[in-house]
């Protein structure tokens, strides 16, 4: 999960600064703007990350917890 962090943020940082170059703005602007990319950028992907894990966490869960209902149904007798 770091390394995924770490991507986004260099991807906000690159980003961002291809931005404010383009736009003929000073280097220390830019860079600004990097920084606060990278930060917001690393910030929001953790964040989504936690949700996507907790979410592939709860459907394995109810898929445990179905198959073992299927697994108790089949054994009750009828």
């Amino acid at each position: 999960m770091r390394l995924i962090v770490v991507l986004a943020g260099a991807f906000g940082f690159i980003t961002a600064m291809a931005g404010s170059l383009s736009f003929n703005k000073p280097l220390e602007i830019s860079m600004v703007n990097g920084i606060v990319s990278a930060l917001v950028a690393g910030l929001l992907l953790r964040w989504w990350m936690k949700i996507w894990i907790s979410c592939l966490e709860q459907v394995s869960r109810e898929d445990a917890w179905s198959e073992q209902q299927a697994q108790t149904d089949d054994e009750v007798p009828q």
